[in-house]
């Protein structure tokens, strides 16, 4: 035996409390004798030069468990939530430390083993930790055996070499207090037993996946097993299961014989019989299942004590080769100062239990049972909690001893079910009579009668308690329909009560088979069950236990969680995945159909004590059973199939009672077609329940009658046909009153509310208003100060309407108190209506240009969603990340705002499958946004595309408004790529579809499309059309609003100042755009906003063009200062887009070094936010960034930028001519131009006129106009005045028939430039003539003398008229 530590400190003769030194006796010529001496000296140096202990005198406690000890169970708990590499790789360390601890304590204690195993459990959790991490091994070192108590003190890390080392170690140990050796290392066995287990394993995967895809065939449509399959699926079922027992049987055999042999129990005189129990009995184990077993011995006149005590070796010693296999979690072992099970803490002071849980170890193979309860292996229970029981029970029996659990007082006094789990058995080795001589007399004991009612047998009574036990448990959470629409666990949701089911039956009816299958055989050949019922529960018992097989086989461990809602997409991680998708298990909705029906069986049961009398079968066959299962699966195509099916078995019935049963099942295919966005069908099938209907009731209102017209009313609101929709709900609200008359009641107040959210998406405000109102006047009369639910939502609705009016201050405060009343309801615990208000408040920060609030609104939302509806996928939760993408969006965070959007997606085809949906086509949608706003328009192209396919798949050739909206975003990129026809066509389409669906109401969205072709025409220079229909948009926002400020007419006012600003006509433009920020400021007070951000920001934009450039940059500056206040530090394209303009006018004023800092600055902000993707906002800055390199004379340097922008415009726009690729090519002309390279500058002029003529066709338009004046210029400077003077007058004729009679900076310059060519050309009077033009038009549009262009333009006519005198001399 080794020397404990105690024994090293005494001989060093510092510690033991004074007492006399203890000398250590060693075997004479050992390795430990010759180096005991060096070992003395070198632990002492140790001790002493660490400081780490000083004599602590008398010890003053008994306890095995220490202070220390428990001290690093604490720190261990204090990891239990570890998620990263470095917090795992501290609890592992912790683990290692605590486990020589318990090395160390073994040395004294008599029950050695046991401290052994908890510190062999603690280096393999240890070691999981590590393999989930690349750790490097340490170098070893040559004092390892004698430094590993001292690791801790010296900050060393353990590593896996030193967790080898120390298993090997505890193995060691562990037989040298036996006297024995085993000539194989941890190591070299640990490792034949893993891959033996991974070998068993992989057979049984391959083999359960085998059944279910070639066995286990389901129909398409029932997804019930084709009838042909039937005997298959439970033939080879059962043969995977009789092999799969014998192979981990057999691995078994081979981990206990070999310890047999090391502790030479192989030949021992008496005989001994080890038995498998639990699952392995039964067949229904897995290749992860615990392991539970017994031994039985007969002691053939050995002693008793001295025979337990060698198989309680053998069972330690059998525990630490199933720890070395790591897939124990640590509460399976009981270590005290974890999990306190046996109460083995002293009750001192803050030693209490610490109530560890392992969540890190792989859970697979290892010894179940260290509960007080619980006697599942041969060590059995160590404690009790019932005093009336021994204090200790262990599994090392005789036969007398073992079988007299299965008597009815034994049974209860020990409780646990330990009858049942001794009552089957399978030998792993041993003495094969003697086990057949257990299980006959079990059998005989079963069958006895019990002795308080002869009527019953031990085993039927026992049947009967263990059935209502069940029962008791199982009507707490039953199973149905609605489990399967959220997360389950596979073994207590689905496989449990399915196989203990069948075990009752075989108590109950005196079966001597083990395994379900085999029992429920033999109950058939019993003539108890039918063929056909037997076949039944045979295919519940396989559905079920080929669930469990697969789930743990796809976790690779004891795992359960499991969701039928969605399946295994390419992005899930099965490994780190808290709940498995199985979706593709369609099996499950047979195992359903026979389920409900034997457990209401069980149910009807419970209470008989006669014989039973079983079905004929157990298959349920009722539709609607089936209908409801599919439709809580979200299988709705499935589900739309059953309720038809049904509904058609109902209808060939005539009997006048039946129509009730009718109505039922076409209001529930209603609700399944508007869940699968098929609203004709959904309208078919209601307007069938309407008739059927009034043909009951007559012409008297009824609530099924007032019920269908609203049903009809919602249908056609979806559909977008509002008009429709208005009628019927005013006929439900008409019926619904006659019903109710005066007296206020839940249905008219619910109509009132139908009939208001009409009015609110038909943009007509003051109505919604009015019927919202009146609705929650008649809720409160109904509740009184009582808080409800429908008082919450009109208080919201309210709120809502508010919101689409700009009124965000009223707004705010219904959804808070819609919030508040709700929280009320439901205090504390999450509901989908507090997520819901959440939200509301979440949008409306949003709206407000808040982010920072919206966001925290939004994820408060989304982690209640989350709560609520855990790993499932759920509308509610896709919105949610679909509100958190959009914050990112606005915040120009396009990468975050892609995750979400994706995220969102991902889940809405979770739940709808192929079937396409408004949801679904919405989030493609979104995601073109994203790539539309990064500038990627062939990828928002084709989501654009995708979502107006689905949604015109979804409503046909009905107009609808999210198709008018999926034609007006492919507009938007049309329009962005600079092809203003395409997108005119889209917007026009877009405007169309918007008018036959409101008519001539005006609506907030026909207004929007008003403004989208005047943005067209805008872009295409044609100002004269953009005006009349920015202004016939302004006219019908105000007609909606009134004298309401509201967003979108404070966003009219500014696009018809942006018009006049194009137009040159910059006194009106700064009065629109003032008009629009007032309002602004009247709708946002003085909380920053994007929208008054960018107001402040068109108004310098006004002022630059004026050249008033110290205004201009006030009011850029103000911009800027609040964009910042409102995005933070986050880089946002509208924060460069300011820095950019703030350049701008020091480029303007010519102090180059400042504008060049602003347009880096702003080039710096857009690469954060686009990264290394083109995008034209960066192309723009390169071209800034060029252009004051131009203006300063550093030509090489602006082609560089020039040449880099146009070559991102190229990657951006491909082979498609485009204006932003078109000013490219000219600002490279002009480099060359003013490097006087005239014949590389006319080049690149013509390129870009070429581009911009394709682009607008023979549309006049003012960048045309530029190009032949620079074109012009070009001539100019090569002398060539005749082409110079043709290419600037049709620059100047091109001007005139864009801004007509209006005044107009270009048409000014065309002035110039003419006036310039006859100056240089000697003909002065023609000259001073155009520059006399020039000045007048400069002076209207700018107001005085102080522009530069005014002052240029003087200097020229008095350098004239200075030459014109010189020439008349």
């Amino acid at each position: 035996m080794g020397n404990s530590l105690n024994q090293w400190r005494a001989t060093i003769g510092k510690f033991e409390g004074g007492k006399p030194r203890h000398i250590l006796i060693c075997t004479t010529g050992s390795e430990r004798s010759e180096h005991t001496g060096t070992v003395l000296v070198i632990l002492m140096m140790l001790l002493v030069i660490g400081g780490i202990e000083m004599n602590p005198g008398p010890n003053p406690s008994k306890s095995e468990i220490t202070e220390k000890m428990y001290d690093l169970g604490c720190k261990i708990k204090e990891y239990e939530e570890s998620k990263t590499e470095s917090e795992l790789k501290k609890q592992a360390d912790l683990m290692c430390e605590l486990g020589d601890e318990f090395i160390e304590s073994a040395e004294t204690s008599p029950t050695w083993y046991e401290h052994y195993v908890w510190a062999s459990g603690l280096f393999n959790a240890a070691r999981c930790r590590l393999e989930k991490q690349p750790i490097q091994p340490n170098s070893p070192s040559t004092l390892m055996s004698l430094l590993h108590r001292f690791r801790r003190w010296f900050k060393i890390d353990y590593d896996l070499k030193y967790i080898d080392q120390r298993i090997q170690q505890i193995d060691t140990n562990f037989l040298n207090r036996l006297s024995k050796k085993n000539t194989r290392s941890t190591n070299e066995l640990t490792k034949k037993y893993k891959e033996a287990l991974e070998t068993i394993r992989n057979y049984s995967e391959n083999t359960v996946n085998d059944i279910i895809d070639n066995d286990m065939v389901v129909d398409d449509v029932t997804s019930e097993i084709k009838p042909e399959y039937e005997d298959k699926t439970i033939e080879h079922s059962k043969v995977y299961y009789n092999d799969l027992t014998e192979k981990l049987l057999e691995f078994y055999r081979s981990i206990i014989t070999n310890c047999m042999s090391v502790l030479d129990l192989q030949n021992c005189k008496y005989r001994v019989a080890i038995m498998a129990l639990g699952s392995l009995s039964r067949k229904e184990v897995t290749a992860y299942s615990d392991i539970e077993w017994a031994i039985l011995f007969d002691p053939l006149g050995q002693p008793d004590a001295q025979v337990r005590d060698g198989l309680r070796m053998l069972v330690y010693y059998v525990h630490l080769h199933v720890l070395n296999l790591g897939e124990t979690i640590l509460n399976n072992l009981d270590i005290p100062v974890l999990t306190n099970f046996n109460n083995k803490l002293l009750p001192r002071p803050k030693m209490t239990d610490v109530n560890f849980w392992d969540n890190v170890t792989t859970r697979g193979v290892s010894f179940d049972g260290t509960h007080p309860s619980a006697s599942k292996t041969p060590i059995g229970r160590k404690s009790r909690k019932n005093l009336t029981k021994p204090e200790t029970l262990e599994l090392i029996m005789t036969i007398d001893e073992m079988t007299k659990y299965q008597f009815t007082d034994e049974s209860l006094k020990e409780g646990y079910r330990l009858s049942d789990v001794l009552m089957n058995s399978a030998l792993i080795t041993g003495d094969e009579t003697l086990w057949h001589d257990y299980n006959d007399k079990v059998h005989n004991i079963l069958q006895q009668k019990h002795s308080k009612k002869p009527n019953m047998s031990i085993g039927a009574e026992r049947a009967m308690k263990t059935l209502n036990d069940d029962l008791k448990k199982f009507l707490e959470k039953p199973l149905t329909s609605e489990s399967f629409s959220k997360a389950m666990h596979a073994k207590h949701d689905v496989y449990r009560l399915a196989t203990i089911s069948i075990n009752i039956l075989k108590l109950l009816h005196g079966c001597k088979s083990f395994a379900p299958l085999d029992v429920l055989e033999e109950l058939f050949e019993k003539n108890i069950l039918t063929e056909r019922a037997k076949k039944d529960l045979q295919l519940m018992v396989c559905i079920a236990t080929n669930l469990r097989h697969m789930v743990y086989s796809k976790y690779k461990q004891q795992k359960e969680n499991i969701s039928f809602l969605f399946s295994k997409s390419d992005k899930d991680s099965i490994d780190s995945a808290n709940v498995l998708p199985v979706r593709g298990y369609t099996a499950i909705i047979q195992f359903y159909t026979v389920f409900m029906p034997w457990s209401q069986f069980l149910i009807s049961q419970k209470n008989n004590t006669e014989a039973w009398k079983h079905q004929e079968c157990y298959m349920e066959d009722s539709n609607v059973v089936k209908g409801e299962l599919y439709k809580d699966m979200n299988f709705s195509k499935k589900a739309v199939f059953a309720y038809q099916r049904e509904l058609e078995k109902q209808k060939k019935i005539a009997e006048h009672e039946n129509k009730q049963v009718i109505i039922s099942l076409q209001l529930e295919l209603g609700l399944l077609y508007q869940t699968r966005a098929e609203f004709k069908d959904a309208l078919q099938i209601n307007n069938e329940a309407l008739v059927i209907c009034k043909t009951i009731y007559g012409g008297n209102p009824h609530p099924d009658v007032a019920g269908s017209l609203h049903n009809i009313g919602l249908v056609y609101k979806k559909m977008g046909e509002y008009i429709k929709a208005m009628k019927y709900y005013e006929d439900s609200l008409s019926m619904d009153m006659k019903i109710h008359g005066d007296n206020p009641h839940p249905s008219v107040a619910t109509s009132l509310n139908n009939i208001g959210s009409v009015y609110d998406n038909i943009g007509e405000y003051t109505k919604a208003m009015k019927y919202y109102e009146d609705s929650l006047s008649m809720k409160i009369k109904i509740h009184g100060d009582n808080p409800h639910p429908s008082v919450a939502t009109s208080l919201h609705n309210i709120g809502s309407l508010y919101d689409d009016m700009g009124e965000y201050t009223k707004a705010m405060k219904y959804y808070e108190d819609s919030l508040s009343m709700r929280m009320k309801i439901h205090g504390d615990n999450p509901h989908p209506d507090v997520a819901s208000s959440l939200h509301n408040i979440g949008s409306l920060y949003d709206d407000m240009g808040e982010y920072t609030k919206a966001m925290k609104y939004y994820e408060d939302s989304l982690s209640m969603e989350m709560k609520i509806h855990g790993d499932n996928p759920h509308p509610s939760v896709a919105a949610s990340l679909h509100n958190i993408g959009l914050v990112y969006k606005k915040m120009g965070e396009y990468i975050k705002a892609m995750k979400y959007y994706e995220d969102s997606l991902s889940i809405k085809m979770k739940i709808h499958g192929d079937n396409p949906h408004p949801s679904v086509a919405t989030s493609l949608n979104n995601i073109g946004s994203v790539y539309d706003n990064m500038g990627e328009y062939i990828k928002a192209m084709k989501y654009y595309g995708d979502s107006l396919s689905m949604k015109i798949k979804i409503h046909g050739d009905n107009p609808h408004p999210s198709v008018a909206t999926s034609l007006h975003n492919i507009g938007l990129v049309y329009k962005n790529m600079g092809e203003y026809t395409k997108a005119m066509k889209y917007y026009e389409d877009s405007l169309s579809m918007m008018m036959r669906i409101y008519g001539d109401n005006p609506h907030p969205s026909v207004a929007s499309s008003l403004h989208n072709i005047g943005s067209v025409y805008d872009n295409m220079g044609e100002y004269t059309k953009a005006m009349k229909y920015y202004e016939d948009s302004l006219s019908m926002m105000m007609k909606i609003h009134g004298d309401n400020p509201h967003p979108s007419v404070a966003t009219s006012l500014n696009n018809i100042g942006s018009v006049y600003d194009n137009m040159g006509e910059y006194i009106k433009a700064r009065k629109y755009y003032e008009d629009s920020l007032s309002m602004m400021m009247k709708i946002h007070g003085d909380n920053p906003h994007p929208s008054v951000a960018t107001s402040l920001n068109n108004i310098g934009s006004v002022y630059d063009n004026m050249g008033e450039y110290i205004k201009a940059m006030k009011y850029y500056e103000d911009s800027l200062s609040m964009k910042i206040k409102i995005h933070g530090d986050n880089p946002h394209p509208s924060v460069a887009s300011s820095l950019h303009n703030i350049g701008s006018v020091y480029d303007n004023m010519g102090e180059y070094t400042k504008a060049m800092k602003y347009y880096e600055d702003s080039l710096s902000m857009e690469m954060k936010i686009h990264g290394d993707n083109p995008h034209p906002s960066v192309a723009t800055s390169l071209n800034n960034i060029g252009s004051v390199y131009d203006n300063m004379g550093e030509y090489i340097k602006a082609r560089k930028y020039y040449e880099d922008s146009l070559s991102m415009m190229m990657k951006i726009h491909g082979d498609n001519p485009h204006p932003s690729v078109a000013t490219s090519l000219n600002n490279i002309g002009s480099v060359y131009d003013n490097m006087g390279e005239y014949i590389k500058a006319m080049k690149y002029y013509e390129d870009s006129l070429s581009m911009k003529i394709k682009i607008h066709g023979d549309n006049p338009h003012p960048s045309v106009a530029s190009s032949l004046h620079n074109i012009g210029s070009v001539y100019d400077n090569m002398g060539e005045y005749i082409k110079a003077m043709k290419y600037y007058e049709d620059s100047l004729s091109m001007e005139m028939r864009i801004y007509g009679d209006n005044p107009h900076p270009s048409v000014a310059s065309s002035l110039h430039n003419i006036g310039s060519v006859y100056n240089n050309t000697g003909e002065f009077t023609k000259a001073m003539k155009y520059y006399n033009e020039c000045l007048a038009i400069e002076r209207k549009v700018y107001g005085s003398d102080l522009h530069p262009e005014v002052a240029k333009t003087l200097r020229n006519i008095a350098r004239c008229q200075e030459a014109q005198i010189n020439q008349l001399k």
